[in-house]
C-alpha cells in the first residue's frame, strides 16, 4: 500500500501501526475538522477487502463510550474499501505496564480500568449484540489523554480471523481462556477471564499462569504496601481468582454486568452480593439457552445504538459514567506503541504446550519447544543455530539451522502477515548452507588427499 496524502476527504497526518488486519493511519477529517484513525487492507487483494468489511460490520454495531466508536467507511477508485474510527490520543494499558517496570499499579486505578473495559464488555454482550472480543488484553485498552477514559478498541478482529480460519484458539496465549485454547468454543465468560488476566498483571505486575495451568497467587501478597483495608483486599482476591478460574462454570461472576456492580462497590467502599453467592455448579448463569452463535455476530447486522447510549431493551443497565474516579496520581504519557498481534495457535499445538506445562519435569526433546513456538521465534531460532554453527558446533547447527528457517518461511508464508522474522529465516538459511557446503568440502579435501 503506497503511501497517500490524502483517503477521501480525509488529509493523512501519520502512521499509527501495522497490524495482521490491516494498517491504521492518523488523519484530518477537514469537513468535521476532527482528528480520526483511517483503517486500510494490507493488501488490495479480494480476501483482505472482505475481511476489512466483515470487521467493519461487526464494530459498527457498538456505539458506547468505552469502545473506540466508527464513525464509518469508505471507498475511491484506488482502495477499494477503508474505515474511519475514532482517534484517541492517549496511551494503551500495555504501555502502563511497561513503564511500571514489573511494579504493580495502584489498586484504585487498576480497578477503574477494568471497570471501563466491563462497562464495554456488558453493553457488547447483551442481546441483541451478542458480540464477544476474544481477545482482550492491554494492548487493546486505550487510556485517553487528558481525563483517562478508557476506550476497548480490536473489537471483531478475533472473530473475524476465527470465521476465517475455523476451529482454532484465536487471541493472545498470555490472556487466553482454558477453553478457547483448546478450541471449544467461546462465551461472554472467555472475555471475562482474559479481563481477570489483565486485572491481575496491573494489580501484581506479573502475568497470571498460562491458560490456568496452575492455580494464581493472590494479588493482595502484592499489594501490602499499597493501604487497602483488609475487607476490599480479600474481594479483591475473590474477584481476581474467581474470574480466573479454569471452568467458565465457575467463574464468579459469570456475566460482564455483574463484574460491573462489584468493581463499581469495590471503588465507592460499599459491600455487593455478587462475590457471596455460592460458585455455580452447572451451566452458564447468564443465559444457558442461547449460546453465542460467532458467525451470526458477524454475518447479521444488529440494530445499531443510538449515539445517546445502549439501544432499547438496555433499561435494566446503568449508563456508565464518563470519568467517575479521578485518576490515582498523575499519568505518565509515553508515546504510542504498536499493539501486540493476536496470535492463532492450533489447537494441537496448544494441547501439546498445555502437556509441557502441567509437567515441566518430564525430560523435553529440544526440538519439541521449537515446534510450538511462534514462526518470528522460529525465525531467530534459525539465525541464532546458524550463527553458532560458524564458531562452535559446525554442520550440527547449520542443518537444524536451515530445518526450522524452512519452518519459519512456510509459518510466515502462511500467516498472510501477521508474522514478521522474513530476514531472519533467510539469513539463517544462507549461513546455513554456506557453513554446510564448507564442512562438505572439507571432508571431500581431507578424504582426497594422499595418504
Amino acid at each position: 500500500m503506497m503511501e497517500r496524502q490524502y483517503i477521501g476527504r480525509y488529509r493523512v497526518t501519520g502512521k499509527l501501526g501495522r497490524g495482521g488486519m490491516g494498517t491504521v493511519v492518523q488523519a484530518v477529517d477537514e469537513v468535521r475538522n476532527r482528528p480520526v484513525a483511517i483503517k486500510l487492507p494490507n493488501e488490495l487483494d479480494p480476501e483482505a477487502i472482505q475481511r476489512l468489511k466483515q470487521e467493519c460490520e461487526v464494530v459498527t454495531k457498538l456505539e458506547h463510550a468505552n469502545i473506540v466508536q466508527v464513525y464509518g467507511s469508505g471507498s475511491d477508485p484506488d482502495l477499494p474499501f477503508y474505515i474511519v474510527m475514532e482517534y484517541v490520543q492517549g496511551w494503551t494499558v500495555e504501555d502502563l505496564l511497561r513503564e511500571q517496570a514489573g511494579r504493580p499499579l495502584e489498586p484504585q486505578r487498576a480497578l477503574k480500568i477494568a471497570l471501563g473495559v466491563a462497562e464495554a464488555l456488558a453493553y457488547a454482550h447483551k442481546p441483541p449484540l451478542r458480540v464477544i472480543h476474544r481477545d482482550i488484553k492491554p494492548g487493546n485498552v486505550l487510556i485517553r489523554q487528558g481525563d483517562e477514559a478508557i476506550k476497548v478498541t480490536d473489537f471483531g478482529i478475533a472473530a473475524v480471523l476465527a470465521e476465517k480460519t475455523g476451529r482454532t484458539a484465536v487471541g493472545t496465549l498470555a490472556y487466553m481462556a482454558p477453553e478457547q485454547a483448546m478450541g471449544k468454543g467461546v462465551d461472554a465468560r472467555t472475555d471475562l477471564y482474559s479481563l481477570g488476566a489483565m486485572l491481575y498483571e496491573m494489580l501484581t505486575g506479573e502475568r497470571p499462569p498460562q491458560i490456568a495451568a496452575t492455580q494464581a497467587n493472590a494479588p493482595s501478597g502484592s499489594l501490602r504496601s499499597m493501604m487497602m483495608s483488609p475487607d476490599i483486599s480479600q474481594r479483591v482476591d475473590q474477584l481476581v481468582l474467581g474470574m480466573l478460574r479454569r471452568d467458565q462454570n465457575q467463574r464468579i461472576p459469570q456475566n460482564a454486568a455483574d463484574l460491573v456492580e462489584e468493581l463499581r462497590a469495590m471503588l465507592e467502599g460499599r459491600p455487593t452480593r455478587i462475590l457471596s453467592m455460592p460458585s455455580p455448579s452447572s451451566g452458564p448463569v447468564y443465559d444457558p439457552s442461547r449460546p453465542v452463535n460467532q458467525s451470526q455476530a458477524i454475518r447479521t447486522r444488529g440494530p445499531v445504538a443510538p449515539p445517546s447510549g445502549p439501544p432499547s431493551g438496555y433499561t435494566d443497565y446503568p449508563a456508565p459514567r464518563s470519568a467517575p474516579y479521578p485518576p490515582a496520581y498523575p499519568a505518565p504519557y509515553p508515546p504510542p506503541y504498536p499493539p501486540q498481534q493476536p496470535v492463532i495457535i492450533n489447537v494441537n499445538q496448544q494441547v501439546q504446550q498445555q502437556q509441557m506445562m502441567m509437567q515441566p519435569m518430564m525430560p523435553i526433546v529440544p526440538i519439541v519447544p521449537i515446534m510450538i513456538q511462534p514462526s518470528s521465534t522460529k525465525a531467530s531460532t534459525a539465525l541464532t543455530l546458524a550463527i553458532l554453527s560458524i564458531f562452535l558446533i559446525g554442520p550440527f547447527g547449520s542443518i537444524p539451522a536451515i530445518i526450522v528457517g524452512h519452518m519459519a518461511l512456510n509459518e510466515i508464508k502462511a500467516s498472510g502477515g501477521r508474522l514478521e522474522g522474513h530476514g531472519k529465516a533467510v539469513a539463517a538459511l544462507v549461513i546455513g548452507y554456506l557453513v554446510t557446503g564448507i564442512f562438505l568440502l572439507i571432508c571431500i579435501s581431507l578424504a582426497a588427499a594422499p595418504k
